[in-house]
């Protein structure tokens, strides 16, 4: 028997409304929302006494001042609900100043008439104590004499006031919207950004993964069975290594070179002594950040072009290391040479790369091909921002332990 959901079954609280800015930082709008009208107000009563000591003392215009002001603070907090609900209805700037003009002159007189029963409840009140009945004696007379209803003289003060706030109010508003659009474009970038990166990265693994078969099949068909079970285990370590690091679009240079001795590894059972390779770090090097497998298709070109078409097989460098505030990788074989001087000429690996470097670092990161130095051969050089990678808690070296 299925048990029937009670009424009271307990759901997430509903998150009140908040703007999530282009830093990322989110804000509760109800927060803010109270800050500043608190906060404005408070400016405003300063202000306002300060100027109206001069004229009625400093108690009078210290009570008079923060009664006007508490009832403005209770009226416009009326007409915040009132504007939240035409902002959800996305009425235009004319049609919102339009209502908000209308609104301030209405409710003028209503703000006039609270605080003017506030101050004639509480005069009274004051002019009890004796102390005190000299100092507001004179205040008190004044504010008998004026009368309940709101007069021509104040009106226009009081809904300039009203009008200000609903400006502020909706200004405030619009900013923090378009911080809100801003943010989700900053956020939809970055999806796409991801989602580039997980297609390109997505192009290495499936040609590499058919030359490693290839060759094991090789391997059997041959009757190297002892080879081509080490040649198993070295795909699987490969493998293992790639896949934990899939969601990773940066890692440590060391790291990096870690995978490409594994990748190395492979080859030499299908090349034997026909594949010569130097890979060479510098220590400053080795903690700062680098594309994830981004040297396995450089490397995988130079064995392309340089070791497989020659009988006598080949050699290739791999060099990372930095320059001023550079990281300098560069792949270096001595193949034929360039085929057009193209990223085409050598096949998709180059041009995955390309456009891997745009996605992460934009113009700030470059891969170019050319000869070596002495003229033969094939050199491609990639140069990227050295960051340096974030130390690592100790937690997470027991887990990569672990996983190792």
């Amino acid at each position: 028997m299925i048990p029937k959901c009670s009424e009271n079954t307990d759901l997430p609280a509903t998150n009140p409304p908040s703007v999530t800015l282009g830093s990322g930082r989110k804000i509760s709008k109800a927060s803010l929302f109270n800050v500043l009208q608190a906060g404005g107000w408070a400016a405003v009563y300063a202000v306002c006494a300060l100027a109206a000591e001069q004229h009625q003392g400093l108690w009078p215009a210290v009570l008079d001042t923060l009664i006007w002001a508490f009832c403005g603070f209770l009226v416009t907090l009326g007409l915040h609900h009132i504007y939240r609900r035409l902002r959800q209805l996305h009425l235009s700037h004319v049609r919102f100043a339009a209502v908000a003009l209308i609104s301030s002159v209405l409710f003028a007189p209503l703000w006039y008439f609270m605080e003017h029963v506030c101050l004639l409840i509480t005069l009274p009140a004051v002019l009890h104590f004796d102390a005190l009945r000299p100092v507001f004696s004179e205040n008190a007379a004044i504010m008998a004499q004026e009368p309940l209803l709101l007069t021509q003289y104040f009106w226009p003060f009081y809904s300039i006031i009203l009008f200000t706030w609903a400006s502020l109010y909706y200004g405030v508003n619009a900013i923090l919207d378009l911080e809100s659009e801003r943010a989700n474009v900053v956020n939809a970038r970055k999806l796409a950004d991801t989602a580039h990166l997980r297609a390109l990265q997505s192009n290495l693994n499936p040609h590499f993964l058919f030359n490693a078969l290839n060759g094991i099949a090789t391997l059997v068909r041959v009757r190297e069975s002892v080879g081509a079970a080490a040649m198993v285990d070295a795909l699987a370590t490969f493998l293992r290594s790639t896949l934990q690091r899939l969601d990773t679009p940066e890692l440590r240079v060391a790291e990096e070179i870690e995978l490409i001795e594994q990748y190395l590894c492979i080859e030499r059972y299908r090349f034997g002594t026909r594949l010569r390779a130097v890979v060479e770090a510098k220590r400053e090097a080795l903690g700062a950040l680098i594309p994830t497998l981004i040297l396995q298709p450089l490397v995988e070109n130079a064995v392309r072009y340089s070791v497989q078409p020659r009988e006598a097989g080949g050699s290739l460098w791999v060099s990372v290391r930095k320059e001023l505030a550079v990281l300098v990788v560069s792949v270096e074989d001595d193949g034929a040479g360039l085929n057009g001087g193209t990223l085409n000429a050598f096949g998709m690996g180059l041009q995955n790369s390309s456009d891997r470097l745009h996605a992460l670092y934009g113009a700030a990161a470059s891969l170019t091909i050319g000869s070596r130095t002495d003229g033969t051969g094939c050199a491609v050089v990639i140069r990227l921002p050295f960051r340096l990678a974030p130390a690592r808690q100790p937690c997470e070296r027991a887990i990569e332990a672990a996983q190792a």
